[in-house]
């Protein structure tokens, strides 16, 4: 055998040779032939494969892989069972010469890990994976919370729905990692369907009004308010189809509906006006590490994991999803799932709009059916119209909510008409796709969507709700002292600054002895936030250490890993946990039952905490008038 053959053998890192039809081994790199083998499964360099079936039985195949196994063949796996150290799996495969003679590439090859050693090395990736995330978050939050320029601000924001992004991209990589293994765990739990839709849609004004897209949601006005499901999961589910759907319209609308069809199942829709998908594309686009688009020269980025990810969830949920489209007609993806309404009745909806009949004008029976819900769920009587009807006075309609683009500079035209045909005492409401800040339309009685109910119910009653995208504070906590666990220099620092960002002492400890140390012999503490994964003593032993010496104060666990590491930490003692990266907004939370909310500081006390707003995304003020 020449040069390259035995480059070849020598390249495979466990035991390889090549073999004629004969069975005879023409060359073999040194691990095949190392000393200790077994000569009738790994004859030496000249030596014939044995036709023995061996003391395991599994020998002969081998051999009779060779004989039998034609160019166009898959590789074949046999079983040697004769170690007691645990089975071995030889490969055999056609091996292509160039001079028409068939060799084969006879090759041990390692099992695929367990499910445990899998479990396990996900837990360990979501820990490395998520601490440089949490520290980025964590210190953009910081950063966040202080008065900056707005240049500065608009560098910070970036950076933050970019750490944000790089979250989601880590979470969508170990969920489908855990699927593939079996070891996803789902809840259920009640789940209100509008909170669903309206956290979905949010997060995504900024993009949606970027292109001037009317992305609206609705659930249907006779869809049970409250359902019983996996929350995360299902968040997880929408935000990768309507985030696609945004990703890839570039005018129109994204609309997103939720209904029950009578069928025993809830179908939540999310249709789109983009480019389509064709049926090669169709077929594809549901597989991880795929987009329809798949080229060097691709408009949209992406990893490819959301839609992937998605179907995966909706199955392990009993559901179904699919989706309808054609090139240059947009796309439409149902998502079908069993319908289980929450046991506990819940409390009706209030319906501030009752005895309120509102025309609604919108580009699309799609999107003039999501108005029309969002307005009947509130207790209006919706009346579809189109623009013609509106400029003039409609039987019983005294209020006209209508699409528009506040930038067209026939926009304002329109809206002068809407006030005439109302009249003083008429009510005209724009729901607008662009910003009206820098748009030609400038003044009350205008919306940008994405529309959430009880912004728009408070617009049509010209209540003032604030500003959306306002500066939100993060008020104080009173006083109080938390020790913080945390094995990371630059997380350590960071949550320290955010907790004092709150009014309150905290101390840090290194490593879970330490951790042990401080909460049985320092001082009091209100509340201890434990690291899991630390050298020498982790999380989870330093809190059994703790309540083994009958310490009761509460623990709540700081975990990178994905949430089903929860039981563990509440069979440790724990009382709760905070998935990382973490949120100012989230740690407040978590920590507001241990310390209560601080009394209002006098003006201008030089002790108390300097709180600066966390600036969100702009949006006006909705002031209305008739």
């Amino acid at each position: 055998m020449g040069y390259a053959a035995r480059t070849l053998v020598e390249a495979i890192p466990a035991p390889a040779a090549i073999l004629d039809l004969d069975g005879r081994v023409l060359v073999a790199n040194g691990r095949w032939s190392a000393p200790g083998r077994d000569g009738e499964l790994y004859p030496a360099e000249g030596g014939f494969l044995s036709a023995a079936p061996g003391p395991c039985g599994g020998h002969r195949g081998v051999l009779e892989a060779v004989w039998h196994l034609t160019p166009t063949a898959p590789p074949v796996r046999i079983r040697c069972r004769c170690d007691e150290a645990g089975e071995r799996v030889l490969q055999v495969a056609t091996l292509a010469t160039g001079d028409g003679e068939r060799q084969c590439l006879v090759t041990e090859i390692a099992e695929e890990p367990g499910e445990d050693t899998r479990a396990e090395f996900l837990a360990l990736l979501s820990h490395e994976a998520r601490t440089p995330v949490t520290t980025v978050v964590a210190a953009v939050e910081l950063l966040r919370a202080q008065s900056l320029e707005q240049g500065v601000r608009e560098i910070v924001d970036n950076v933050y729905f970019s750490a944000r992004a790089l979250e989601t991209l880590t979470d969508n990589l170990l969920d489908l990692g855990k699927l593939e293994t079996g070891r996803l765990r789902l809840t259920d739990e009640p789940v209100t369907v509008r909170a669903l839709l309206e956290g979905v849609v949010e997060p995504l004004q900024r993009e949606s009004r970027s292109k001037g897209i009317l992305l609206l949601t609705a659930p249907a006005p006779d869809l049970p308010p409250v359902l019983m499901g996996d929350a995360r999961r299902l968040r997880q589910v929408l935000d990768a189809v309507v985030g696609n759907a945004v990703k890839f319209t570039t005018e129109g609308e994204v609309v997103v509906l939720a209904e029950a069809p009578g069928d025993g199942t809830w179908v939540m829709t999310v249709s789109d006006t983009g480019p389509g998908i064709t049926e090669p594309q169709r077929a594809r686009i549901f597989q991880p590490f795929t987009q329809a688009d798949s080229s060097s020269a691709r408009r949209h980025e992406g990893a490819g994991l959301g839609l992937a990810l998605a179907s995966r969830l909706v199955a392990r949920m009993g559901g179904t999803i699919d989706v309808e489209s054609s090139p240059g007609a947009g796309a439409m993806f149902r998502i079908r799932l069993p319908l289980q309404v929450a046991p506990a009745a819940a409390e009706p909806e209030p319906r501030p709009l009752i005895r309120r009949r509102i025309a609604v004008v919108a580009p699309t029976a799609r999107s003039t059916r999501a108005l029309s819900w969002l307005l009947a769920g509130a207790g209006a009587e919706p009346v579809a119209a189109v623009f013609d009807e509106v400029i003039r006075p409609m039987a019983d309609v005294d209020t006209v909510v209508w699409c528009d683009d506040s930038h067209d500079p026939e926009a304002a035209y329109r809206a002068d008409t809407v006030g005439r045909a109302v009249g003083p005492d008429g009510q005209g409401l724009m729901i607008s796709t662009t910003d009206p800040r820098t748009g030609v339309v400038r003044r009350p009685g205008v919306l940008t969507a994405p529309l959430i109910l009880n912004r728009l119910v408070a617009a049509l009653n010209q209540e003032r709700t604030g500003v959306r995208g306002a500066p939100v504070t993060v008020p104080p906590l009173s006083g109080g002292r938390v020790l913080l666990a945390e094995d990371n220099e630059v997380n350590r620092t960071v949550f320290r600054r955010m907790i004092e960002l709150m009014g309150v002492t905290c101390d840090t400890v290194v490593d879970g002895a330490a951790a042990a140390r401080a909460a049985l012999g320092g001082p009091e503490y209100d509340v201890v936030l434990m690291d899991v994964q630390m050298p020498r003593t982790d999380g989870l032993e330093a809190t059994r250490l703790i309540r083994a010496a009958g310490c009761r104060t509460p623990i709540l666990a700081l975990t990178a890993t994905a949430p089903a590491d929860r039981d563990r930490c509440l069979a440790a003692g724990m009382n709760g946990r905070l998935s990382k990266p973490i949120t100012l907004p989230e740690l407040r939370a978590a920590l507001a039952p241990y310390l209560h909310p601080a009394a209002t500081a006098p003006p201008g006390d030089p002790d108390g905490p300097t709180l600066s707003p966390i600036q969100t995304d702009d949006d006006p003020a909705p002031v209305m008038a008739r």
